[in-house]
């Protein structure tokens, strides 16, 4: 399942109005729960009246009642809607370019693509007009973080029923590699094409979107730079600020709660400290520190391993946080 709460936001225009269509799409096809927000402007008098159309719009798009709820917020639009999302447990936020942004993000985007802490899909005016995605294109590096992106992508397009065209930018032997990996991995039975591209990553994934006419670009929000940048001047940020076509950025480290699974791991943040959480097979939430013991790096969950490994000096440590494997010699205290 590839989310289980979603929050929307709307401010009640045209492009707004079809995120949400999106967003009900997902829902339904992952049966999950929707809440739409609209944050009030000061001194807005239909505030109300913009919330209830879109919750009554997206239950038009078959979202249930039980599944479908409204919140009425306060204050910046961005944060608002960021810790709303902390708060209820939000595996994706929905929301549109902004008002007329056709090639450039709005402000409300804009703040949400540097500073969510769960996936956000950033919905165009190209959005499929029934909100239906039936063509992902998956960008990926190879990098261990790129993992969660290349599952997210593939979860939502099984959903779906997408096709996926994954696309490596960079040395041809090495992309091969790579991406054989990863559809052997996660593709299960996704249609896939492949294609591994030489020059710039930004280019090559914004041309090959607009060459097989994806609807949807899935890209991780790191591992697509050599080094570690801001998220404005990274391959991510380029790619969700130019792209003409919906954008859905992963978040490849920290994750929700609600996204795991019995038998999964992944990296949560609960109040500010990043924490390593694994869900055991009776449904039991274990959590311990995401610092490695051995020099304080942050662990990683593999899933081909069923382990926390250390991107530092190679330590892994066990679902419960036991040493697998050095140089740590401690385990992962609970948290």
């Amino acid at each position: 399942m590839a989310y289980k709460r979603i929050v929307h936001g709307t401010d009640g225009s045209a492009s707004s109005a079809l995120a949400g269509e999106v967003a009900g799409v997902i829902t339904v096809a992952n049966s999950a729960e929707l809440i739409v927000v609209h944050v009030r402007a000061p001194g807005e008098l239909a505030a109300q009246d913009i919330l209830d159309t879109a919750v009554a719009a997206c239950a038009d798009a078959g979202v249930r009642p039980r599944k479908l709820s409204g919140e009425l917020l306060q204050g910046r639009p961005a944060e608002a809607m960021i810790d709303l999302a902390d708060q209820r447990d939000a595996g994706l936020l929905v929301v549109s370019r902004g008002r007329g942004q056709q090639h450039a993000l709005g402000d409300v985007a804009r703040r949400l693509a540097r500073r969510s802490r769960c996936d956000l899909l950033i919905v165009s005016e190209r959005a499929p007009r029934d909100g239906r995605h039936t063509h992902v294109l998956l960008a990926t590096d190879g990098s261990k973080t790129a993992d969660r992106a290349a599952r997210k992508a593939y979860d939502l397009a099984e959903s779906l029923g997408a096709r996926v065209t994954m696309v490596f930018v960079g040395h041809p032997a090495t992309g091969e590699l790579v991406t054989a990996d990863t559809v052997a991995t996660y593709a299960g039975s996704v249609p896939t094409e492949v294609e591994v591209l030489a020059g710039d990553p930004t280019e090559g994934i914004l041309d090959a979107a607009r060459r097989v006419e994806a609807d949807l670009i899935v890209i991780g929000n790191k591992g697509m730079t050599g080094m570690k940048r801001l998220f404005s001047e990274s391959v991510p940020g380029h790619v969700s600020e130019r792209a003409d076509r919906d954008v859905l950025v992963c978040r490849t480290v920290v994750q929700a709660v609600r996204e795991l699974e019995p038998g999964q791991g992944g990296i949560v943040e609960q109040q500010g400290e990043k924490l390593a959480a694994f869900m055991d097979g009776a449904g039991d939430l274990h959590l311990m520190s995401a610092r490695c013991t051995h020099m304080g790096c942050t662990v990683a969950w593999n899933p081909g391993e069923g382990a926390f490994d250390c991107p530092c000096h190679g330590s892994r440590f066990g679902p419960s946080g036991q040493v697998v494997n050095g140089p740590a010699q401690r385990p992962l205290p609970p948290a």
